[in-house]
């Protein structure tokens, strides 16, 4: 989506401008009534279900599937400055995660274990770039807080909802710090460059390293 490119109408862009208020509060609210009433696992998959489902028809259906695959598909604009900055943004997470996350389940993980740990980042991120990401990027391509900064915001607090009924063995602080650096940094690059193109790769990678993760939805010990 270029700078001259027809933005969403005004109806439009007050429901994305909702949506860092509707989605983190709703799934918050949403994630403990399933987890009472389908037990812990069940309840968190169902809760990720529609928590993903929200990701991909929002964009499509505020969007339209021309704009989603513009964002997807068209080249992305230059990197902005400074460089390092933008270096940082897009590979500290994937390293980080590597680090923290991958070597050290590495060894004890199957190929069932590694595929579902793909599976499950492939859609999560391209959910969460299109909904956190790209959808902001067409509403406002030239406002930084409602097009970069808000969304950052909203896609931290959503982590919240998972949270409550599965916290993060790193304590819910670092975990909700970790998301803000996601999204602040990932946002600064779609924003500035008007498309997904360098941003949904790292994202796939920082998330294909929870293999606790990928044991928990295979029904495992971590």
């Amino acid at each position: 989506m270029g700078r001259t490119s027809a933005r969403p109408g005004r109806g439009i862009r007050a429901i994305v401008a909702a949506v860092p208020v509707v989605v983190p509060v709703g799934m918050r609210a949403l994630f403990p009534v399933l987890a009472r009433r389908l037990g812990p696992r069940r309840g968190h998959l169902t809760g990720f279900a529609a928590y993903w489902a929200a990701c991909y028809l929002l964009p499509l259906g505020l969007l339209g599937r021309d704009r989603v695959r513009a964002l997807l598909r068209q080249p992305a604009g230059p990197l902005p400055s400074p460089r390092w900055l933008t270096v940082a943004a897009l590979l500290v997470p994937p390293l980080g995660a590597a680090g923290t996350e991958l070597a050290p389940q590495l060894r004890n993980a199957d190929p069932a274990v590694l595929a579902t740990a793909a599976g499950v980042a492939v859609v999560n991120a391209a959910g969460e770039e299109l909904l956190w990401r790209g959808l902001f990027v067409a509403a406002f391509p030239d406002d930084p807080v409602c097009g970069w900064l808000w969304p950052a915001v909203g896609f931290t607090a959503w982590h919240l909802a998972p949270q409550a009924v599965l916290p993060s063995r790193r304590g819910k602080l670092a975990f909700l710090a970790s998301s803000a650096l996601v999204g602040t940094g990932l946002g600064w690059v779609a924003w500035r460059t008007r498309s997904l193109r360098w941003t949904l790769p790292p994202h796939v990678a920082t998330d294909a390293s929870g293999l606790r993760v990928a044991r928990f939805w295979l029904g495992r010990p971590a």
